[in-house]
């Protein structure tokens, strides 16, 4: 299966094998090599859960979002008043074994992180509601620190050790329009 998606090039085959390979590989891991490849390995579920009321949910929710993989500079250009954008880049390494920021073969730099920042801040400036996730390390909540920001612990279970797998911290950066709304009477 991996192969055939690997392979394939019609977006509703890659579609429900990417569903498919989601919930068989291993710890939900997605992962691609430098040339591409998916490339997770099998995991060892009995009965993998598969999260079909979640997704009918989510399907219903995102008829009136626009979903874009894009760079964010892209996605910025053609926003216009009273857009809400949420940006999910690469998060900032947690420690120099740990910097998996270059998914695509073009690392997503300390420098990119500052202008994401810059950038989110000017934009909601123009009126524009952006909410941005990241680790909370000491440099992502000083970039951020124009937003609101919520601290909160995530479980990861990526780890192969279980009793290795922890919390860590990540931040939601918002930055909320500040044009004034106009609302109903």
């Amino acid at each position: 299966m991996r192969q055939r998606f690997n392979e394939s090039l019609d977006p509703w085959e890659r579609s429900t094998l990417f569903l498919y390979l989601n919930r068989h590989g291993y710890n939900g891991l997605c992962r691609y090599n430098k040339k591409g490849i998916y490339n997770v390995p099998f995991g060892r579920y009995k009965a993998p859960y598969f999260p079909e009321k979640e997704m009918h949910h989510f399907h219903e929710k995102a008829q009136r979002a626009t979903f874009m993989i894009a760079d964010f500079r892209e996605t910025f250009a053609q926003t216009r008043r009273g857009d809400v954008i949420y940006c999910d880049p690469p998060y900032a390494p947690l420690s120099a074994t740990s910097d998996f920021t270059a998914y695509d073969g073009q690392a997503f730099t300390y420098h990119a992180q500052v202008e994401l920042a810059q950038q989110a801040y000017e934009k909601s400036q123009a009126g524009i509601d952006i909410v941005i996730s990241n680790h909370a390390t000491a440099e992502m909540l000083a970039l951020y620190r124009k937003s609101h920001l919520e601290v909160f612990n995530v479980q990861r279970t990526i780890s192969c050790q279980g009793d290795r797998r922890k919390k860590v911290h990540e931040l939601l950066a918002y930055f909320p329009s500040t044009l004034p709304t106009f609302r109903r009477a």
